[in-house]
């Protein structure tokens, strides 16, 4: 028997849980833009460095203990939650790497959590950790920051992409469309620059450049969904966030670089344009790796 082709768009939609607010937040999103035939899982980690140290004896009872503890408290979150939709699993390791891991494996097309994007916080879904998640994983990673307005039915049909046009940035735009299901759909480009730039001559120059640069970095058959290419004069963060609330977009797009050997370091600095994004948006934020 030959093996089924996987179509494009999103499938498996992967949310890793810490069983906080913030996780079931993220949930609930995943399950209300789910749509017949994608599966929603929800994976929590279970660091093992508490078990791994002292006697033989002890780390047994100690590992035997987490591992109860999470597979009760996954159980009881779903119930609390009303995921009945959702599968379930409690994986081993560092919750970041753990995830990124089990995506690969799992083969998710999207994930989805929740961060209160500040860079101090140690727990699941908080600041560093969710940064280290969408710099590592090779599928697109929607992002509910803390101040990010959730509604009954969300739907991904006005999209902001906010590029620089690094190469990174640009080479996320095609994959932007594997969320088209909707002829409504469409896609707000927009690029923000440093409002030192005050000379006629150039802004004119900056905006034809951006224009060329977007077009040819997206399909000719996927050019009717962009409905506007915009340059904006000021500062990255202030100026992506005021567009896609003015513009009512259902979530911000970026384009961002893969973490790399430093990864980990990396996303221990607060002041990444994506990081304050995400801190700021009243949207939910699409992260793609480029």
């Amino acid at each position: 028997m030959i093996p089924r082709k996987k179509t494009p768009g999103v499938h498996q939609i992967l949310v890793p849980t810490d069983f906080s607010p913030g996780s079931s937040r993220a949930m609930k999103f995943a399950l209300a833009v789910s749509e017949r035939g994608r599966r929603v899982t929800a994976a929590h980690a279970v660091d093992p460095f508490p078990y791994r140290l002292g006697p033989q004896q002890s780390r047994q009872l100690k590992c035997r203990q987490a591992w109860v503890l999470a597979q009760e408290s996954m159980a009881r979150w779903l119930q609390e939650g009303k995921f009945s939709a959702c599968d379930s699993i409690v994986i081993e390791g560092e919750p970041a790497p753990a995830i990124i891991n089990f995506a690969a494996v799992k083969g998710a097309d999207l994930i989805v959590l929740a961060t209160s994007a500040r860079a101090h916080a140690a727990r699941l879904m908080l600041g560093a950790v969710a940064e280290e998640i969408f710099r590592g994983v090779a599928c697109p990673v929607v992002v509910l920051g803390p101040n990010a307005r959730l509604f009954k039915r969300p739907k991904l049909l006005r999209l902001v992409f906010a590029t620089d046009l690094e190469p990174h940035s640009l080479a996320a735009a095609p994959q932007i469309f594997k969320f088209k299901n909707s002829l409504s759909f469409e896609v707000l480009v927009m690029r923000a620059v440093h409002p030192d730039v005050t000379s006629r001559s150039e802004r004119s120059r900056i905006r034809m450049e951006t224009r060329l640069k977007v077009e040819a970095a997206i399909p000719p058959r996927l050019r009717k969904h962009i409905k506007q290419i915009h340059v904006e004069f000021d500062h990255p963060v202030k100026a992506i966030t005021a567009f896609a609330t003015a513009r009512k977009a259902d979530a911000i797009v970026m384009g961002i670089r893969s973490g790399g050997e430093l990864s980990r370091a990396a996303t221990h600095i607060p002041w990444t344009v994506a990081h304050r994004v995400i801190a700021k948006a009243k949207c939910p934020v699409l992260t793609i790796r480029g």
